[in-house]
Protein backbone atom coordinates (compact mmCIF):
# COMPACT_ATOMS: atom_id res chain seq x y z
CA UNK A 1 0.00 0.00 0.00
CA UNK A 2 2.75 2.09 0.55
CA UNK A 3 4.61 1.42 -2.14
CA UNK A 4 1.48 2.56 -4.55
CA UNK A 5 0.62 5.42 -2.66
CA UNK A 6 4.70 6.84 -3.40
CA UNK A 7 4.49 5.79 -6.76
CA UNK A 8 1.05 7.13 -7.53
CA UNK A 9 3.10 10.41 -6.10
CA UNK A 10 1.20 10.36 -2.97
CA UNK A 11 3.85 11.46 -0.61
CA UNK A 12 6.82 9.88 1.03
CA UNK A 13 7.51 6.66 2.47
CA UNK A 14 9.59 5.08 4.04
CA UNK A 15 10.78 1.17 2.33
CA UNK A 16 13.28 -1.76 1.94
CA UNK A 17 15.45 -1.49 -0.09
CA UNK A 18 14.71 -4.98 -2.19
CA UNK A 19 10.47 -3.40 -2.68
CA UNK A 20 11.63 0.13 -3.53
CA UNK A 21 14.96 -1.19 -5.86
CA UNK A 22 12.31 -1.86 -8.93
CA UNK A 23 10.45 1.37 -9.15
CA UNK A 24 13.66 4.03 -8.00
CA UNK A 25 15.44 1.55 -11.83
CA UNK A 26 12.22 2.80 -13.80
CA UNK A 27 12.30 5.78 -12.69
CA UNK A 28 8.96 6.11 -10.71
CA UNK A 29 10.79 6.45 -7.31
CA UNK A 30 13.26 8.56 -6.23
CA UNK A 31 15.53 7.92 -3.27
CA UNK A 32 15.45 11.35 -1.06
CA UNK A 33 17.58 10.73 1.68
CA UNK A 34 20.22 7.72 0.34
CA UNK A 35 22.62 8.58 3.29
CA UNK A 36 19.84 7.85 6.15
CA UNK A 37 19.35 4.63 7.67
CA UNK A 38 16.74 3.24 9.97
CA UNK A 39 19.13 1.81 12.00
CA UNK A 40 18.59 -2.15 13.07
CA UNK A 41 16.37 -4.21 15.18
CA UNK A 42 17.08 -7.87 16.53
CA UNK A 43 14.13 -10.21 17.00
CA UNK A 44 14.00 -13.19 18.99
CA UNK A 45 11.58 -16.46 18.11
CA UNK A 46 11.23 -17.75 21.65
CA UNK A 47 9.58 -21.43 21.37
CA UNK A 48 9.19 -24.91 23.00
CA UNK A 49 11.63 -27.71 21.86
CA UNK A 50 11.79 -28.60 18.46
CA UNK A 51 10.56 -32.20 19.52
CA UNK A 52 7.05 -30.64 20.74
CA UNK A 53 6.67 -28.25 18.17
CA UNK A 54 3.61 -28.32 15.50
CA UNK A 55 4.87 -28.33 11.93
CA UNK A 56 3.37 -25.14 11.44
CA UNK A 57 5.05 -23.58 14.05
CA UNK A 58 8.44 -24.90 12.68
CA UNK A 59 7.25 -23.83 9.08
CA UNK A 60 6.96 -20.57 10.28
CA UNK A 61 10.19 -20.66 12.25
CA UNK A 62 12.26 -22.17 9.25
CA UNK A 63 10.57 -19.29 6.98
CA UNK A 64 11.53 -16.48 9.12
CA UNK A 65 15.04 -17.99 9.55
CA UNK A 66 15.70 -17.98 5.42
CA UNK A 67 14.16 -14.94 5.03
CA UNK A 68 15.49 -12.43 6.91
CA UNK A 69 18.33 -10.44 5.63
CA UNK A 70 20.16 -8.38 7.63
CA UNK A 71 21.91 -6.24 4.51
CA UNK A 72 18.72 -5.04 3.45
CA UNK A 73 18.97 -1.64 4.23
CA UNK A 74 15.53 0.67 3.81
CA UNK A 75 15.30 3.52 1.53
CA UNK A 76 13.12 6.47 1.59
CA UNK A 77 11.14 7.43 -1.69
Amino acid sequence: MLLKAAMAGLGVACLPENVAAPGIEQGTLVSIMPEWSEGSITTTILTTHRRGQLPAVRSVVAFLADERDVNSPTVVV
